[in-house]
């Protein structure tokens, strides 16, 4: 289809301020045809000639189809596993050559995507399409965060289109990759630090989710071997360097071995720079001293001190490390608050009832209240009962300096309490996921997820 543009002065003024049309050619006008003006004449009194538009990058691939069709591509994404949908990632077609993250930490927020020439955001069953892509040869990418898969797509023009598949998946169905450049030379997962435990083993949920990469660090006793690590937790934690060069620290249930490496005001600074930088932290139950004993993470999140009555451990300066109520283990039918994360957990067969509840069994920390200050607002996307205490935030995230991402969960990956030497990552993990694991599952995406910036 042909385009023509016919100007008068205020046309031209009008024209400035719009957006340029691309997906179409743009013919002028022969130069007889406007007013029988001559090539040779010079300008007359008020006119002004519009250069035709230039389309940029892979907008010029953009076919123009009839009316009612478009040139679309369809398909689900995955993660690493093959196995579960990804919710919320960004699916898009970059405008030109897509640009590698940059090292480092950084706030990774929602509005940085480079230029695209279409986008969409996946559902919770991880579909996606995209409208009005070009036609013929251009890179498809997925994102989450510092996730990212780049897929060598090939369209038909103003038809649908569907996303060729990754190995290991069904028809449609990319994945996100199990390690930097597994697929295609631009595929990056996030530098990921797991601290080990006595009590939880995030990692063998990471191994079940399909991550192949992640450094190890020892939380337990000074010197333990299993699982292998690379380093003791306070080569990671005292290093600000090395600290921040991780983009997700994951800081499993242990016991008090590092208490008073907590203590330490320059491990303080270092963590709170490392989420105000953009990094994400994962906590479970008794790691909370890893949140509660950083002043500017106190105010987000309360919990319940041990010598009763008292102030929930949020109103003032953190307390002592290992002050809150830990004594005895809990559980029970936790309620999904989230919508999205109800309808993710559906397509789980087994995990989650009709009221909304999820089975979770092996909480000991007691949060007494997340902050609604706007200020220091936090998320609780899973609830139910606390012992004694009734209905309490069993789950909960908040966003800091507009940038960095915290999680807190009171329960572990192991509901039959301590991690058996014989079933540790990287060798003996489980293979099936527990009802409360796909809820550490899906967080775990959460918090790898971009965030909102300010405003």
């Amino acid at each position: 289809m042909t385009c023509r543009f016919y100007a008068t002065v205020w046309l031209v003024s009008l024209l400035s301020i719009l957006p340029l049309q691309t997906g179409c050619s743009v013919d002028r006008l022969p130069v007889d045809e406007v007013d029988n003006q001559s090539p040779t004449d010079g300008p007359r009194p008020g006119d002004m000639s519009i250069p035709p538009p230039v389309c940029k990058g892979r907008f010029c691939d953009v076919p123009k189809c009839p009316p009612g069709t478009t040139t679309e591509v369809v398909g689900k994404l995955y993660a690493g596993n093959g196995k579960d949908p990804i919710p919320g990632a960004a699916v898009f077609v970059p405008v030109d050559n897509l640009p590698e993250f940059p090292p480092g930490l950084g706030c990774d927020l929602c509005n940085d995507t480079p230029p695209a020439v279409t986008q969409a955001i996946t559902n919770f069953d991880g579909s996606f399409r995209l409208k009005g892509t070009p036609a013929g040869k251009f890179p498809l990418v997925a994102r989450l965060g510092r996730f990212q898969r780049v897929v060598a797509m090939e369209s038909v023009a103003c038809v649908e289109n569907t996303v060729p598949a990754d190995p290991g998946t069904g028809s449609g169905i990319v994945r996100l990759p199990k390690k930097n450049r597994e697929l295609s030379p631009q595929d990056y997962i996030p530098r990921i630090a797991v601290v080990s435990g006595d009590y939880d083993q995030i990692e063998c949920v990471l191994k079940r989710i399909g991550i192949d990469e992640l450094d190890m660090y020892n939380g337990r006793a000074v010197g333990s071997r299993n699982p292998p690590a690379i380093a003791e937790l306070g080569a990671l934690l005292a290093d600000e360097t090395k600290l921040l060069s991780y983009n997700i620290v994951v800081v499993n249930c242990t016991d008090n071995q590092y208490q008073g490496l907590l203590a330490t005001p320059q491990v303080k600074k270092n963590l709170e720079k490392f989420v105000r930088s953009g990094g994400r932290l994962y906590v479970t139950d008794w790691a909370y001293d890893v949140i509660e004993q950083v002043p500017e993470f106190a105010p987000y999140l309360c919990f319940e001190p041990q010598s009763l009555p008292g102030p929930a451990m949020c109103l003032a300066a953190p307390e002592k490390p290992t002050a809150a109520d830990s004594r005895n283990y809990y559980g029970g039918q936790y309620r999904v608050l989230d919508k999205e994360m109800v309808k993710w957990l559906e397509q789980m067969p087994g995990v989650i009832n009709r009221n909304g509840q999820v089975a979770v069994d092996y909480s000991f920390v007691v949060v007494s209240k997340a902050s609604d200050d706007p200020k220091t607002q936090t998320k609780v996307w899973v609830d139910g009962p606390a012992s004694s205490y009734g209905n309490r935030p069993q789950t909960v995230t908040f966003d800091y300096n507009s940038c960095g991402r915290v999680h807190f969960s009171t329960y572990n990956t192991e509901p039959d309490g301590v991690v058996s030497e014989g079933s540790r990552w990287p060798s003996s993990c489980k293979s099936n996921f527990s009802p409360q694991e796909r809820l550490l599952e899906y967080l775990f995406f959460n918090i790898a997820s971009c965030v909102q910036g300010p405003g």
